[in-house]
């Protein structure tokens, strides 16, 4: 009988000592992983952003713009009424030299603010030639404060909803963009697309 119970406290501190081991080893796997992949994350975060401006380097050049931006949408809170906000923010701005940034001054912009211009860009309207022939006085006021001559607004979408507006501006004389209106109607599209799938 006492072999017996031996036994099963043998066995009682095998299993205890097996589960103290298991929950060391799978913390210490899951500290490892996550902190794996949390890096990896991070680093593939900084590519993308790094690929995003890129591509903005690029199209600035070939446009012969001086100031390419994309004003991304996120959530901004809460309204009184209990209604969720949603806002604008500045995160990515590519400048040729000497012309001013503006991230700064586009933060946490409530959408509401620029419906007009919103809609005038996901109807792929957003082609400006002279920015201060601009209709609606709030996207006038955008562009013209931020000493915009001309610019060209497109979409991102994603699944057909808004995620932001990447922009092109010109800050030295007006663009004569009309002319090629087709042209950059299919730029947005193939920039939208792609970087919906970035941001």
């Amino acid at each position: 009988m006492q072999l017996f119970t031996d036994y099963i406290d043998f066995i009682e501190l095998g299993v205890s000592s097996l589960a103290t081991l298991f929950g060391v080893f799978f913390s210490w796997f899951l500290k490892y992983k996550y902190g794996e992949y949390k890096h990896k994350k991070i680093t593939r975060e900084i590519s993308q952003s790094k690929l995003v401006q890129t591509i903005l380097e690029q199209q600035l050049d070939e446009y012969g713009a001086q100031r390419a931006f994309i004003l991304q949408r996120h959530n901004g809170g809460k309204f009184g009424t209990g209604k969720s906000m949603n806002k604008l923010s500045t995160t990515f701005e590519v400048l040729q030299e000497g012309v001013s940034t503006e991230f700064k001054d586009s933060q946490n912009i409530p959408m509401s603010l620029y419906s007009n211009m919103i809609e005038i860009v996901q109807n792929e309207r957003g082609i400006f030639p002279i920015t201060e022939d601009i209709d609606d006085i709030l996207t006038r006021a955008f562009f013209v404060q931020r000493g915009t001559k001309s610019a060209i607004v497109y979409p991102i979408l994603r699944d057909m909803e808004l995620v932001g507006m990447v922009g092109f501006e010109w800050t030295h004389k007006p663009k004569n963009i009309e002319n090629s209106y087709v042209e950059f109607k299919q730029d947005g599209k193939v920039m939208g697309e792609t970087l919906s799938k970035l941001l």
